[in-house]
């Protein structure tokens, strides 16, 4: 099998946790609702599927063959992922700041 090394930190195997009703572990989530993890992907097989580490195996795995998989996203998507929705509203308006600003040279530009 051919091997093709992953960019360090560049891609991600997201899998889907179910938290148990009250566990008293699940900090941060509701009771019941669904948690995620991520698993840096190392490298991609001769037929492009994402492997990763497996403890329990001791070996590199396919990731989508893992309880759980739910997708292969990149680290911007990961950070999204992982942002509380404060700091979601915070990049929008920064976001938003940016393009008005844009909007006005561009303006100002024209005339």
């Amino acid at each position: 099998m051919t091997l093709i090394a992953a960019e360090r930190g560049a891609w991600f195997a997201r899998y889907r946790n179910e938290v148990p009703e009250d566990d008293g572990w699940s900090e941060g989530l509701d009771a019941g609702e669904p948690g995620y993890t991520y698993e840096p992907v190392v490298a991609w097989d001769s037929e492009g599927y994402a492997l990763v580490v497996s403890r329990e195996a001791g070996r590199l795995v396919r990731a989508a063959e893992a309880e759980g998989f739910t997708a292969v996203c990149d680290a911007g998507e990961k950070e999204l992922a992982e942002m509380t929705p404060e700091e979601v509203l915070e990049r929008v308006e920064r976001s938003r700041a940016e393009q008005e600003k844009r909007e006005r040279r561009r303006g100002s530009a024209r005339l």
